[in-house]
């Protein structure tokens, strides 16, 4: 019996930096932004940014494990989908 790989934790961007990223995004968009809070807004979306790399560095790397049992030839796709509500 073959085990199914787990995929890797990924950490997430804490909430209260999210939030703030936020505010100084609004405050930045409306032109309200001060000079500090620019150099703070710019150090959070560095951080962001840097979460993301390595989360998908992480996610690069287990997809690369996992490609051994893939059919010859098989080619990865995208699907979208539109969330609907059920209807009561």
């Amino acid at each position: 019996m073959m085990r199914k790989a787990i995929p890797p934790k990924l950490r997430k961007f804490p909430a209260a930096k999210q939030r703030r990223m936020d505010e100084l995004l609004d405050k930045n968009r409306e032109g309200l932004i001060t000079a500090s809070e620019r150099s703070r807004l710019e150090q959070l979306v560095a951080e962001a940014e840097q979460l993301a790399v390595a989360n998908a560095r992480l996610l690069a790397r287990f997809a690369q494990r996992d490609t051994v049992d893939l059919p010859s030839g098989a080619v990865p796709v995208t699907v979208w989908v539109m969330p609907q509500t059920a209807e009561p």
